[in-house]
């Protein structure tokens, strides 16, 4: 009789081998496989791609098991599965990783050119992109890897335009001018995950839009001064007693020479600021859908550099935003049109890039 003090047996359970092990003998054997030819009933799942410029988390443990989970009991129901894996490119994130290497060789991405820099950014991929392959490996999924995909592998790319450009034949998308999210330092078009908000101590400064003719004016608050050479109009809630009998006037818009109407519109609202606030459709989101329902003009004053352009006056032109709104506080104060100004803190959106 053996003596359990002296077996060698393991006294923990080690997952590492036995997994292992195991995983490789699903793959050899074709367990994880798709037949395309097969008469069996089919089931397949896409995976929501994971990106490549870092590894899994607790929360892609849990988004994959569950569709491990429903592709192993339609295997085993009789089903010919397929659970299709994939990778993809996270452009702004693998943007800043390769940058990151530039920089500890003292270059930027302008140093090496588009094609070279690309060429970079595919070696960053083939070399870091596989640790995620292997995580979803040690976790135990049942991806057929045969039919692994990258984002911008050629044949994805090209089913995307084909699949675009039908859809426009088709009526089912158009083209046409939004607001989208820019990051200056990126120099590229930003989509919402990659905006991260954060809290900022600021100022609301309160200017004077006076009456062209002569009238009562209104009074603004904002954020955002510099963009005010950009406004096309000042907007008030139609349900505003206040300005009721303002909307339709005009406005001096002060330092540009240009006059702007008062617009009603329900996105405003009254308890905010003074209840009128300043539409600038080139530059906010909100203001540009206040802009498509009134037909307003859409000024660009802040160019893709962060540099006012040649929309703005000629005085401003080519000043970064911040010492434009430097300059524009104190020709305002120098105007008598600066009311006053309050401490405001609010959420500022911020290229993730920039804040990692």
């Amino acid at each position: 009789m053996v003596n359990p003090l002296e077996s060698d047996f393991p006294t923990r359970y080690d997952p590492g081998p036995v997994e292992a092990r195991w995983y490789e003998f699903w793959e050899q054997n074709g367990f994880l496989t798709a037949n395309a030819d097969s008469s069996k009933p089919r089931y397949s799942i896409v995976i929501p791609p994971p990106n490549v410029t870092g590894s899994l988390h607790m929360g892609h443990a849990l988004d994959n098991g569950l569709p491990d989970m429903l592709i192993r009991r339609r295997k085993m129901q009789g089903y010919e599965t397929l659970w299709l894996p994939g990778t993809d490119h996270a452009g702004i994130g693998t943007q800043v990783k390769v940058e990151r290497m530039l920089a500890k060789e003292g270059k930027t991405r302008f140093d090496l050119g588009r094609e070279e820099f690309l060429k970079r950014a595919w070696e960053w991929k083939e070399r870091y992109g596989g640790e995620i392959i292997n995580q979803l490996r040690r976790l135990g999924c049942l991806l057929d890897w045969g039919r692994l995909r990258f984002t911008l592998d050629e044949t994805l790319s090209r089913a995307v335009r084909e699949a675009f450009v039908r859809y426009y034949e088709k009526g089912l998308i158009y083209r046409g001018l939004r607001i989208v999210n820019w990051c200056p330092r990126c120099g590229t078009a930003v989509s919402d995950l990659e905006v991260k908000f954060r809290d900022e101590d600021a100022q609301l400064w309160y200017i004077r839009y006076p009456a062209a003719d002569g009238g009562e004016g209104l009074t603004v608050a904002t954020t955002r001064p510099e963009t005010m050479l950009g406004d096309t109009a000042v907007a008030v809630n139609p349900d505003d007693e206040r300005y009721r009998a303002l909307v339709g006037r005009l406005l001096e818009l002060p330092l540009t020479g240009r006059r702007i109407p008062v617009v009603a519109d329900a996105a405003v609202e009254a308890g905010f600021g003074t209840g009128a606030v300043k539409v600038t459709p080139a530059h906010d989101p909100a203001d540009f859908e206040i802009g498509e329902r009134h037909r307003l003009e859409r000024i660009k004053v802040i160019g893709d550099d962060a540099k006012m352009t040649d929309a703005a006056p000629e005085k401003y032109r080519g000043m970064g935003r911040d010492d434009c709104r430097t300059a524009i506080v104190a020709d305002l104060t120098a105007g008598g049109l600066l009311e006053k100004t309050e401490p405001y803190r609010h959420a500022v959106g911020t290229c993730a890039a920039v804040t990692r």
